[in-house]
């Protein structure tokens, strides 16, 4: 018998979508489309926002050449309609649960058998007057999008540091009067600036006022001291920033990179860290394009068609590339110089500074903060992390800080294992992971290795940091009574010394003071 994949199911799946994509530009179009071919109930939802949007033309996209973006979305949906698995719908997804179970904005819910997230980015541009309005025209940040209309004028960068250089020695191939806009004697080294002269590539170090238009395009650069600079184009170092937190609900892994602080891990076949799934477009960029947009999504539609036929039918696939718990952390700690601030946890500090000093082990050491504090303080310390970048960090720190003979430091996934002895003091702070951690039988191992007389002292986050609305967490932040009764430790052998949220003050990574509340609890093994 035949029948349309997906329509009129014969497994008993109801309502469930085989995919559900996010996001309607040239990505989610373009996985759209290959899904309709491959016979799948497909959902598209487009909130409608597209980031291109403000663009004359498609630059380097074959068959839409310098044409209008809107024109490439509406023959994109046109060419939808005549596929009757797919729908294309208005709207936007506002949560999501593992699952897959998404809301939207106008209060429905849909769930998949897999999610394809295509929801594009936000380009953040430099705060500079007279800029907006030429956004995406003669100002703009992609020379493979917009450096054939510039060619041989003269164009502007505005950058600093290693984006200063390569930006323009990239536009370099499409003009050779380039100036930079460093916007200060300290916007470049001595060796980029040499690096620039070498290519003949000017550079300006005087603040920028404004950019001057005329006729809509950019006619000049005016500085602070009112004195104009013609140009007819300028690359703009730009910051690509998730548009929607959606991937952080599901829970998928980021990896910075130099444009996207934020951009969504992916693999060959477009798989993020969360089994079943994927991203396309500019959310995973690599290269912020229209064209590899397109690539992008038709590739993640036949690795979601791919993974379905593996489920339904046993077609050899790769296997899924979760990252354990170790690849994790050390991929975390290796893609930032420094990651933490170096200072102690003060809920730490206040227990710690009026015990005397004896054997600890901190659990989850990373950079060494509380670590290296707690030997400061005549603590012989054993500092536990998963990442042996993290551990490497720790021992730099001791040793400049002076009390590298008082650190040792373990390996230890401690989901398989745990340090051997005894302690005087134990501490685990914030002892959370985006990939699962086995924290019950990590906080009760912990409580074993206190010695008689010694102190377990457990610091979590009671809420997500306001600063950290896109942190996934595979998992929800225990209340104390519930870390509590996880432990299941005899009263009769251990006193209780503090039990409770304490709310604090901290500074987040804007700068900005925000009220945050820490679950504290302190216990006391008996003699």
């Amino acid at each position: 018998m035949a029948f349309i994949r997906g329509v009129g199911k014969l497994d008993g799946m109801g309502s469930e979508w085989d995919c559900v994509i996010v996001g309607g530009g040239a990505a989610g179009l373009s996985a759209a489309l290959v899904l309709g071919r491959a016979r799948r109930r497909t959902l598209l939802i487009d909130a409608g926002v597209p980031s291109n949007s403000a663009a004359h033309g498609i630059g380097g996209l074959l068959g839409f050449d310098g044409r209008p973006p809107a024109e490439l979305y509406a023959r994109g949906r046109a060419e939808l309609a005549a596929y009757p698995t797919v729908e294309v719908r208005s709207g936007e997804v506002v949560a999501g649960r593992p699952g897959f179970s998404l809301e939207l904005a106008d209060g429905t819910t849909e769930r998949a058998r897999t999610v394809l997230l295509a929801t594009g980015m936000v380009y953040e541009t430099p705060d500079v007057p007279g800029l907006a309005p030429l956004w995406g025209r003669s100002v703009f940040h992609c020379p493979f999008c917009h450096g054939w209309e510039v060619r041989d004028a003269p164009v502007a960068v505005l950058a600093t540091g290693d984006r200063a250089v390569h930006s323009a020695l990239m536009i370099r191939g499409w003009t050779d009067d380039v100036v930079v806009l460093a916007g200060s004697p300290d916007g470049l080294d001595d060796d980029q600036r040499a690096r620039l002269s070498a290519a003949g590539v000017a550079v300006d170090e005087r603040a920028v006022a404004r950019f001057v238009s005329s006729d809509g395009e950019l006619s000049a650069v005016e500085f602070d001291d009112g004195e104009l600079l013609p140009r007819r184009g300028a690359l703009v170092a730009t910051t690509l920033r998730q548009r929607s937190e959606l991937a952080a609900h599901l829970g998928a892994e980021t990896s910075p990179t130099p444009l996207a602080p934020d951009a969504l891990r992916v693999d060959e076949f477009q798989r993020t860290s969360v089994p079943r799934l994927f991203a396309a477009g500019d959310v995973a960029v690599r290269m912020p394009q229209v064209a590899a947009a397109v690539a992008s999504g038709s590739l993640a539609g036949a690795s979601v068609v791919a993974h379905l036929l593996g489920a339904e039918v046993g077609l050899p696939v790769p296997a899924w590339p979760v990252p354990t718990v170790r690849e994790f952390w050390e991929r975390h700690y290796g893609e930032r110089e420094r990651v933490w601030s170096g200072r102690v946890n003060a809920q730490l500090a206040s227990v710690a500074e009026a015990l005397p000093a004896g054997r600890a082990l901190d659990l989850g050491c990373g950079e060494g903060g509380d670590a290296v504090w707690l030997a400061e303080h005549g603590w012989s310390v054993t500092a536990v992390d998963v990442s042996e970048t993290a551990l490497g960090r720790t021992l730099e720190e001791a040793s400049r800080r002076g009390v590298a003979d008082r650190i040792a430091v373990e390996r230890c996934d401690l989901s398989d294992g745990f340090p051997s002895g005894t302690f005087d003091l134990v501490s685990a702070q914030f002892l959370h992971s985006p990939v699962h951690l086995e924290r019950p039988r990590i906080l009760r191992d912990a409580a074993a290795a206190v010695a008689p007389g010694g102190h377990l002292v457990i610091v979590d986050h009671a809420a997500v940091p306001p600063w950290a609305t896109k942190v996934p967490h595979d998992h929800r932040f225990d209340t104390v009574d519930e870390v509590l009764a996880q432990l299941d430790l005899p009263a009769d052998r251990w006193d209780q010394l503090h039990a409770a949220t304490v709310d604090r003050d901290a500074a987040g990574p804007d700068g900005r003071v925000y009220p945050i509340a820490d679950g504290v609890i302190v216990l006391r093994r008996r003699d």
